[in-house]
């Protein structure tokens, strides 16, 4: 067997597994959530918060956490398709909360901006 013959094609596969590692190196996605708490004030509809670092609710930050992964107290996940029950739709009942967010870069067809990508209530 004439060893020249494999040469060329294990040249051509190191080739490409190395241009495959490089592109999978740069294209992949990792987004490290940032962990905030504070207490959470639903609005009527229970898909957005104001969250508040204390239990003086006159300045917080809005949040969307319709279709996030929330745990209640009892630390049960559940997917986003109901939203956070722990959280409700009172608006005059503020619940402690702890939110994973991360920063979602504008492009054409997505608006940029923080989003919560998982809540749990801390009873």
């Amino acid at each position: 067997m004439n060893k020249h013959r494999l040469v060329a094609p294990a040249a051509v596969g190191l080739v490409a597994a190395v241009a495959f590692g490089i592109w999978w190196f740069t294209t992949r996605h990792i987004a490290v959530p940032d962990v905030v708490e504070g207490w959470a004030v639903p609005n009527m509809t229970g898909t957005a918060i104001s969250l508040h670092d204390s239990d003086d609710t006159r300045d917080g930050n809005g949040y969307i956490i319709a279709g996030a992964w929330w745990a209640g107290s009892d630390n049960m996940w559940h997917d986003g398709a109901q939203g956070p029950t722990c959280v409700g739709a009172d608006t005059n009942t503020k619940t402690r909360v702890q939110l994973g967010i991360v920063d979602v870069e504008p492009r054409e067809d997505v608006i940029g901006g923080p989003r919560v990508i998982w809540l749990r209530c801390l009873g």
